[in-house]
This record gives structure tokens, C-alpha cells and sequence, in this order.
């Protein structure tokens, strides 16, 4: 055991100690194989085997953790190693290194949002059966890139040599910080309160303080009361007193010595970081009282986006008292999407806000320091080297103060803005917690590891006896009076957290809900919740989650089918339909304009689906043309002259168009939310400035017509729309290439779905589960150019809403079989 430990830390002090280190791991991870034969004294070798079925997913088996998660790793590096190598160096920093200084900047922006202290301080603090976790998926990892090296000619990836590097040998903090990377630090990390300051300043030098305070609060409200929710009323009611959820909003700060400073810090017009538009994800999951033929259904679409390679990766493990199946993204160590043999696990991002801005005061003759408790204080700071392609290293200092990592800094104002994340030091426990939450037997012991997730994630729940379960997952901060978390506050210590929301006040939880289904499409968890604080994301009565609770409330029973069905049905709706058409056939109806009688008709006789089923490259009928021209204008009509230099901001439909995707999805978005809240005369401020809602719908869907018979004559039956296609990219979320440019993919039709879908219908006797993860398995391509077996057969069946089985059970996998691998592995 003492050999194999020094053989680990050895490796990481060359990794990071040596620039010319890559060949030198390779040789020392031949030796390990050696050792696996029995030829040095390391511990006693042990076998384990890998079983791929009829699409290539890899069912580990083995007899400890260890071994379980050493076939993982190899056999996600067979698949992917090209994709997981620049995630690694994605979420570390490192891209740089190897694609030039193009990436400086984001190589900069990486380190500064993470500790590598304090995740290195958090894997020393772990158990030896979770370390194995991680450092059993390192070791396999390795064990696939040795093999490599032996056969280069063969078996190394073509996009390596493309891009013109080697892949490096892999650690349990490479491991860890994919996690943290794409998961904390994207969906735990979301957060606009810099660019809420300049929307906020911009409406009030328009229309002053009362009016432009009542504005931004349509705009981005921080209660709302009305929105649907994905636990029902009568099953949950935040019992958090009005202090902590419904402190008074205002100007930012304005009441307190800093507030001159940070609003005079934020009256630049640049600051925008832009707007994250996503479409996120969605979950229901029917209960025993509400399906046929089963005793539960859970169906899962997570939104990730569409790449290629996918996003996700599919997997099974079986041995070690743990058997589970499904998928997860960027090859986590964990099952997130699938099943045990006892219980059924899915999520969806929660939107829940963990996440606030801090100005650092700085010392004006120094300013290393900032004003903490009455006192100026150092910023923890370190600094690093951003290793670059073909130039000269680049030196970065990288601060941090006590509320987390300072991201920029204004020396004018002299103020540095920090982020506080509940997560920040508990990113291995959320992630293990993840973990273990697949290995739970039943509900109970699943919701005492959903509580210890501090990342803000949806969790949900379903078993063999019917149950189903609700977790909003995420470490909520008591925020003190007066914090609205929709500005920065000062950090000099009166505005700090007081610790965490108690679970049963903050975190909204059910089992069994008295509607015998759950849905969520990223809505509002539980009455009572605060809204998130991001200019782009909000809650209100208009939500596309109505969609998904009317579809499931409509039927008394579903068949694993018809569950499946509502993917289709979900994909093509258009979720402005419900609150428009109503209002469209009100205004219209007493109006004596034959254009808008005629386009009414058409708006009334649709079924509010754009599809393309005569696959002519337009969306069929004139219904679609009409009413997506008629958002766009209401949303001008309405808000462009209340808004005015920060109506860019919120101008966008959410529908994506001809060379112009969605990012992972469509949403009502939040501009149009405050136009509906606006049509039935709600909010503090008339958005639309003394007109009726019928006028005001009247011009806007004259604007529409107009525009039509501009571009396409007068003919309005025969108006169509170009849809939009779906292209699945070669560059990871982060826009760095997982990829080379020709392995990109084209769906003739954007899909609003899942980036995978997955069902697991529930019997007490046999699971039975489905998923489809396009574009494919194995994203392998060898030097010669020929891609792997499974690469794309995943893609057409997405496209066509078809699915594929998960094996589970000895049997199945056995009769699907296509190969076995056996290995021996140290330990």
C-alpha cells in the first residue's frame, strides 16, 4: 500500500512540478500495469470487467469501489478521453496550454472563480472508500492512456494529433474538478447583481426613483406569489417569516454609507456581463394513483445543451453492494440520471439563489487591502502561471477575500466585488452526497443526502412501492434585514450571512404530493420561495411549467407511452400561447380590421405547435409565422420605450431562429413576463402607458401583419416561417473545442427537450427504464479517421423521439452483450 501511495503522490508532484512530465507519467503508469501483473510489490492485484451491450455502454463489474469506478475510468477514456481532457482543462485553467493565447483570458477568468487549496484540502479530509471514488476513475483513466502509448498508431484519438498535443495523465483532483467545474461552478455559480445595478440606475435617470424602482421590480421581481409550483400549495407554504423573504426593495444600498460608492462604481454602460439565455431542464414523475401498468414513472429531460460529443455518458456498475445504471455528464462519478435496483433518481437545475456579491472597500494606500469589522485586512491572494502555446508564460495574481474569490475590481471607485457562494468549501461534499444519494435504499436515507447538497439542484425521487419524492436541493443563506439579493452589499461585515436556512424553512420537500404527480420545467419549487436574482430567470404566473401540470393534471392515468408522449407534445408547443391567444381573440374580436379578423382565425384554429411535418424547411401553417412575429412586436410595443437603453436586455422572445439556436432551450423570458403581468394590470408602474390591453394587442399584431405582408405578400395563409435548425457543437458550454469542427452535427428541427430523456417506469418485481443520449456512446475517432461504431446511432433515434433500453438486471446484459474486457488492476 506504502509503494502504491508514492507512486500517486509522485505522479502529482511531476505533474505539476515538470512541464515535460507527460511521457514521464506514461512510463510510471507502465509500471503500475506491471504491478497489476504481479511484477512489482505493490498490494495484491484484483480483476474486474467490463461489459458493453448493442450501443456500447460499458456495465463495470467488480468487487470493491476502487475496482468499480478503475473500470469506469477506463472505459470513459476509451470513449471519450478527448472530450473529458479539455473539460479538465476547461474548469482548471488550462486551455492555453495548448491552444494558444486565445485563451488567456478565459484561462484568467477559470482560476479566479476556484480554491485549488481548498478542493485539495477537501479530498485529504475523505474516507479511503470515497477516495477510492475518485482515485480508482484516475487510475483506470490511466491505465486506458498507457494502452495508448503502447499502440499510438491505433488507438490515439485523431483530434490529439489534430490539435497537435498529447493528453496527460489524470489525478483525483482532475477527477473531482470536473465536477466542480461544470456543475458548482456553472449551474451553482449563476449570479447578475452587477448588471442588476445598471438596469436598475439606467430606468431610474429615465424615469426617476419611485417609477424606475417599480419598473426593475416588474422586470426582475423579488417575490412573486402567483407562480405555478412544482410541490402543490396545499403540500408545502414556506413557513420563513416575511423579514427573511420579503425585505423591502429599493435602491441598492442607498441607505447605508457604502451605497454612494457602489452606485457611483456601477454607472458604466459596459459593465453587462449579457444575458444567459437557457432552456435548463425538466422532470415529472408520476406516482402510484396516477399510472398504468406500474407503480411509478419518473421521465427526465436535463437541458444542458446539444453538443457533440454529448453531454452526457452512459454507464452501469455492479458489484461492491452497489448496482446502478443511467447517465451522467462529462462522465461524473455518479449516476445522475437512473436507477437502483430499489429507487429512481432524476433533476432538474433549481434556480434557488446561493450566490451574492460582496464590495470590498479598499484601503486607498493600499490596495491589497479592503475594510473588514472596522479594520483593513489582506486579501488572500496567490499567484499562478498560465502555461501558453507557442509564447511566453503568463503571470496572473488571483485574490480572494473573506466573502470568496474576487472576480473584478474598480480601482476608480476602489471597491473589489467578491463572490459569497453557500457551496464555497463543500463542493466534495455536495458532490459525494450526489453519489451516495444513489446508493440509498429508500426515500429517507435519499433526502438525508439530498440535504447535504449545497449546490442549488432539484432532486427527485421515485421506488418499486409507488413513491415519489421532491427535494429543492441547495444551502440557503439567512440573509440579514435588508438585503435584497438582487444588489451587491458592502462587505465590510454589517451584511454578512448569518448562517444557513433551516431544511424544513428553505428547502421545500414532499413526498407523496396529494396531486399523485410532481413537474417541474425549472418553475417555482414551493409556495413561498424567493426568486433567483438573475435579470434573465424569474418566476411569475407565466411559466412553462403550466404546460407539464396541465398535460399530467388532464389524464387520470398514464401508461409508460403516453409518459414518454409529452416529451413530443413539450417539444414543439409554443408556451406564449396560453396567455396570448385569450387576450389576442378579446381584442380582436370588436375591431373592424379584416387583416387582423383573418390572422385571428388562424391564431384561434391552431393547436399552438410549430412543427415541420412536411419537412419542407418551414414550420407548417401560417399560425406560427403570425403569432412568433406578433410576440416579438408586443414585446417592442410594450417595452421598448419604458426600457429605453436597457431594452436590449430584454427584447429577446426566446425563439430561436435560422443560424440563431437557443443556448439549451425556449422559455417565456422575462421581458415577456412583465408584459403579461402588465396586460392584466399588475405591478406598480403602467407599462403600458394609459392604453387597454385590447389596444395595445391590437397594434401589436397589426405590427405583425404588416411586417408579413411586407416580406411575404398578402396571400396570409401562405406565410410561413424557416425553422430552426438544431446544430450539436464542437465546443464544449464554455466554448472551448471538445471537438474538431467537421465532427459537428445538423437536426433539421430544434427540439425543446432534453439534451438526453430518460423514463424508468417502476414495478415492484422489475424495473424497466429507456433513454436516448444523442449524438452517441463512443466519440472515439482513430488516427486513420474512422469514427467508433457507436459515434452517432443515437442521433436519428433522439430526432424521432425514440428510445433505447438501460440495462439493469444479470440477464439482460448478458443477452445484449457485444464485448467483455477483463483487467487486472492494482490494489
Amino acid at each position: 500500500m506504502r509503494l502504491r501511495t508514492l507512486f500517486y503522490d509522485l505522479i502529482d508532484f511531476l505533474r505539476w512540478g515538470h512541464q515535460d512530465v507527460n511521457r514521464i507519467l506514461v512510463i510510471i503508469s507502465m509500471l503500475a500495469l506491471a504491478a497489476c501483473a504481479g511484477n512489482l510489490p505493490f498490494d495484491s492485484s484484483t480483476q474486474l470487467r467490463i461489459v458493453r451491450d448493442n450501443y456500447g455502454v460499458p456495465h463495470i463489474y467488480a468487487d470493491d469501489i476502487y475496482g468499480l469506478y478503475y473500470g469506469y475510468g477506463y472505459a470513459a477514456a476509451q470513449d471519450r478521453l478527448f472530450q473529458l481532457e479539455m473539460a479538465r482543462r476547461s474548469t482548471q485553467g488550462q486551455v492555453a496550454e495548448v491552444l494558444g493565447a486565445d485563451y488567456i483570458a478565459f484561462d484568467t477568468n477559470a482560476r479566479q472563480i476556484f480554491s485549488p487549496a481548498s478542493i485539495q484540502t477537501q479530498l485529504d479530509a475523505l474516507t479511503e472508500k470515497d477516495r477510492d471514488i475518485f482515485a480508482g476513475f484516475a487510475a483506470g483513466f490511466n491505465h486506458w492512456q498507457a494502452e495508448i502509448q503502447r499502440n499510438p498508431s491505433e488507438l490515439m484519438p485523431k483530434q490529439f494529433i489534430d490539435f497537435g498535443f498529447e493528453p496527460r495523465m489524470w489525478t483525483a483532483y482532475d477527477v473531482v474538478m470536473i465536477f466542480v467545474g461544470t456543475m458548482a461552478n456553472r449551474f451553482g455559480d449563476f449570479n447578475t447583481e452587477l448588471d442588476n445595478v445598471q438596469i436598475y440606475q439606467s430606468l431610474v435617470r429615465q424615469h426617476g426613483e419611485q417609477a424606475g424602482a417599480a419598473i426593475f421590480d416588474l422586470l426582475n421581481p423579488r417575490y412573486t406569489d402567483n407562480a405555478p409550483t412544482t410541490i402543490p400549495v396545499q403540500d408545502w407554504s414556506s413557513p420563513v417569516p416575511d423579514v427573511l423573504m420579503k425585505t423591502q426593495a429599493g435602491s441598492p444600498q442607498a441607505d447605508t454609507p457604502r451605497g454612494n460608492y457602489l452606485q457611483a462604481a456601477l454607472q458604466r454602460d459596459d459593465a453587462f456581463s449579457g444575458p444567459v439565455i437557457s432552456g435548463i431542464s425538466n422532470c415529472w414523475v408520476l406516482g402510484k394513483d396516477k399510472v398504468s401498468g406500474a407503480n411509478a414513472i419518473l421521465v427526465n429531460g436535463p437541458q444542458f445543451g446539444w453538443f457533440s460529443p454529448a453531454y452526457v455518458y452512459s454507464f452501469g456498475m455492479h458489484g461492491a453492494g452497489i448496482n446502478v445504471v443511467g447517465n451522467t455528464p462529462f462522465a461524473y462519478p455518479m449516476v445522475m440520471f437512473g436507477h437502483s435496483a430499489s429507487i429512481a433518481w432524476g433533476s432538474t437545475w433549481a434556480a434557488g439563489d446561493i450566490v451574492d456579491v460582496y464590495a470590498e472597500q479598499l484601503n486607498p494606500d493600499n490596495a491589497e487591502q479592503y475594510q473588514y469589522k472596522g479594520a483593513y485586512i489582506d486579501f488572500e491572494r496567490r499567484q499562478e502561471t498560465v502555461q501558453v502555446r507557442d509564447a511566453e508564460p503568463v503571470e496572473i495574481d488571483i485574490r480572494r477575500s473573506v466573502h470568496g474569490p474576487v472576480t473584478s475590481i474598480d480601482p476608480q471607485a476602489g471597491v473589489a466585488y467578491a463572490r459569497q457562494r453557500s457551496w464555497d468549501g463543500r463542493e466534495l461534499e455536495t458532490l459525494l452526497a450526489w453519489v451516495h444519494a444513489t446508493w440509498a435504499p429508500d426515500y429517507e436515507q435519499w433526502k438525508v443526502e439530498a440535504e447535504k447538497s449545497s449546490v442549488n439542484v432539484n432532486m427527485y425521487f421515485a421506488d418499486t412501492d409507488g413513491n415519489i419524492g421532491y427535494f429543492f436541493g441547495g444551502r440557503y443563506p439567512y440573509r440579514v434585514q435588508g438585503h435584497d439579493n438582487r444588489f451587491p452589499v458592502t462587505g465590510d461585515g454589517s451584511m454578512d450571512w448569518r448562517g444557513r436556512l433551516p431544511v424544513d424553512l428553505a428547502n421545500p420537500h414532499v413526498l407523496n404530493p396529494g396531486s399523485g404527480f410532481l413537474a417541474n420545467w425549472n418553475n417555482k419549487p414551493g409556495q413561498g420561495v424567493m426568486n433567483p436574482d438573475e435579470y434573465w430567470f424569474s418566476w411569475s404566473v407565466a411559466d412553462r411549467g403550466d404546460f407539464l401540470l396541465d398535460t399530467l393534471a388532464a389524464s387520470d392515468r398514464f401508461t409508460a407511452d403516453e409518459a414518454w408522449a409529452v416529451i413530443n407534445a413539450s417539444s414543439y408547443v409554443d408556451f406564449h400561447a396560453r396567455y396570448l391567444l385569450p387576450l389576442i381573440d378579446k381584442a380582436v374580436t370588436p375591431v373592424d380590421d379584416a387583416s387582423l379578423k383573418a390572422a385571428n382565425l388562424i391564431l384561434q384554429a391552431w393547436d399552438s405547435q410549430s412543427r415541420d411535418n412536411d419537412q419542407d424547411g418551414a414550420y407548417d401553417g401560417a399560425a406560427t409565422a403570425i403569432f412568433r412575429t406578433f410576440v416579438t412586436q408586443l414585446i417592442e410595443t410594450v417595452l421598448a420605450d419604458d426600457l429605453g437603453a436597457v431594452f436590449p436586455r430584454f427584447a429577446y422572445a426566446g425563439y430561436p431562429a435560422p443560424g440563431a439556436p437557443s443556448m439549451a432551450g425556449t422559455n417565456i423570458q422575462t421581458g415577456m413576463k412583465a408584459v403579461i403581468e402588465s396586460l392584466a394590470g399588475r405591478g406598480g408602474y403602467d407599462l403600458l402607458n394609459g392604453e387597454s390591453a385590447d389596444q395595445v394587442i391590437s397594434v401589436a399584431l397589426k405590427k405583425a401583419v404588416l411586417r408579413l405582408q411586407a416580406a411575404q405578400g398578402t396571400e396570409m395563409e401562405a406565410w410561413r416561417l424557416a425553422v430552426a435548425e438544431r446544430p450539436f457543437g464542437t465546443r464544449n458550454f464554455l466554448g472551448v473545442p471538445q471537438a474538431g469542427e467537421d465532427q459537428s452535427l445538423l437536426m433539421p428541427v430544434e427540439q425543446n427537450r432534453g439534451t438526453e430523456n430518460n423514463m424508468v417506469v417502476m414495478r415492484k418485481d422489475r424495473i424497466v427504464a429507456w433513454e436516448v443520449a444523442p449524438p452517441g456512446q463512443n466519440a472515439f475517432i482513430s488516427p486513420a479517421g474512422v469514427k467508433g461504431e457507436h459515434f452517432d446511432d443515437q442521433f436519428e433515434l433522439y430526432y424521432r423521439f425514440g428510445k433505447k433500453r438501460i440495462w439493469f438486471y444479470a440477464d439482460d446484459i448478458e443477452a445484449n452483450k457485444r464485448s467483455e474486457k477483463v483487467i487486472t488492476y492494482a490494489r
